[in-house]
């Protein structure tokens, strides 16, 4: 769905319209560039009817990181590719979501505290989109993301998860540093985000062990508990070169 913003004074997108355009970056690179990574450009969403397409671009953000909550150390997010266009429409900043990618992340310990790989052992949590994100960011704050943790095992069902559309984990990051141009050509830029001020939710649709999911994950968890931090490289094309 796009949605437009009469906040156009101080929109910036968590990605680079939120830390500015890579062109009004400092001119140096960062003093320790990373390698660029191939970006994947296949999520771009579709831009608006009668958008046009040199004032719209396609972002997508490769981050890793770890995340802490409820009674679990932190632990690895896995890797993530988020994909997202923004533009202009009708003279109003708009934004169009594309699509959260993310890899597995083993749960030390499994379900059931026995480590191991047998599929009834090993557990595995995945971060997905939980039906909202909106990158209208405002100085360090990056916009919102909701959520959830899709839990892997052979005890469960494919739709047992942590937080939910009607219930998600509402991410706001921040950021803690950044952005530092990692190249100029293709565009790429660096920054870390945080929060650890969001609420996760308790476990649902696990086919009858919700609370066995809740005690494993120390479940449901307050704000303030809970923590996630992720470092991201973010890829531009714009639309004109889709």
């Amino acid at each position: 769905m796009t949605r437009t913003s009469r906040r156009a004074a101080v929109a910036a997108l968590a990605s680079t319209a939120m830390i500015g355009l890579a062109a009004a970056l400092p001119q140096q690179a960062a003093a320790q560039p990373s390698p660029v990574p191939a970006f994947d450009f296949a999520d771009c969403p579709a831009i608006p009817a009668g958008a046009d397409p040199a004032r719209w671009r396609c972002e997508v953000l490769v981050s890793s990181g770890t995340i802490k909550f409820g009674n679990r150390a932190e632990q690895d997010t896995g890797a993530l590719r988020l994909t997202f266009a923004e533009g202009q429409l009708d003279g109003k900043f708009a934004q169009v979501f594309g699509a959260l990618r993310a890899e597995p992340a083993p749960v030390p310990g499994g379900l059931l505290g026995v480590p191991g790989n047998h599929p009834l052992l090993r557990a595995d949590l995945r971060i997905e989109y939980a039906g909202f994100a909106d990158f209208l960011s405002d100085g360090d704050r990056m916009g919102v993301q909701h959520l959830k943790l899709r839990l892997l095992n052979g005890l469960v069902p494919d739709t047992c998860a942590i937080g939910d559309d009607t219930d998600p984990v509402v991410f706001r990051p921040v950021r803690t540093s950044g952005p530092d141009r990692i190249s100029a050509d293709p565009p790429v830029l660096g920054f870390t985000i945080e929060d650890t001020a969001f609420a996760v939710p308790a476990a649902r649709g696990c086919g009858g062990l919700d609370r066995l999911v809740d005690r494993k994950f120390g479940l449901p968890s307050p704000a303030g508990a809970n923590s996630m931090r992720l470092t991201t490289l973010v890829g531009l094309k714009s639309y004109t070169e889709l």
